[in-house]
């Protein structure tokens, strides 16, 4: 089986990205208790934290650091993400998810969602957030398709960019039997390729 994924465009002010690289982070680390990397850092995690309080803002709750499998058990930091995964889903189901890990040659996290949410009730969303130039990796893409196929939670690709700027979404597509992933190209656009005169 596969499904598309499209990417969810956010807009966010360019002032907040400034404040963040400046060191002010508190607009977007209130109720947050981030590890020292993030202050040591200061250009980087700003897209993971906006999104995350984006997405708390609509009654999800989340965590930017945790860890789906068995890897960094001394980390401190994916600690409490990690207790709340095994709280959510089944241990048989996060067996079956290390072990086609392991398969997969991804057995250390490599390639896991920026950010893990979920609902008191139930429901459980996994998110990988891009910015820039930065692009969606193979990786990424098997780790999405072996979430929503294993642990059948809901997985995204969320793009930021700065109020105003013009984005043109992706769609990726993901097969659910062999956890790969590629880029989805309409066959429209595929026509506009092998139509350009070089």
């Amino acid at each position: 089986m596969k499904i598309r994924i499209a990417e969810t465009v956010i807009e966010y002010p360019g002032d907040d990205l400034t404040a963040w690289k400046s060191g002010d982070k508190k607009k977007l680390l209130e109720g947050h208790n981030p590890p020292p990397d993030v202050f040591n850092q200061p250009a980087y995690h700003f897209g993971e934290y906006f999104v995350l309080n984006y997405f708390e803002k609509a009654r999800w709750s989340g965590y930017r650091f945790y860890a789906l499998g068995e890897w960094e058990p001394n980390n401190p930091k994916v600690l409490e993400g990690r207790e709340k995964i095994k709280e959510m889903f089944t241990i048989q189901k996060l067996e079956e998810f290390r072990r086609q890990r392991v398969l997969s040659g991804h057995a250390a996290g490599q390639g896991e969602p920026d950010l893990f949410f979920y609902m008191e009730s139930g429901p459980t969303l996994f998110l990988e957030v891009k910015k820039g130039g930065d692009k969606v990796s193979p990786a990424q893409l098997t780790c999405l398709a072996q979430i929503k196929a294993i642990l059948e939670a809901d997985v995204g690709i969320v793009y930021l960019v700065k109020y105003g700027q013009q984005y043109k979404p992706k769609t990726y597509e993901l097969n659910l039997e062999t956890f790969e992933g590629c880029l989805h190209v309409s066959p429209e656009e595929k026509s506009n390729v092998s139509n350009v005169s070089v």
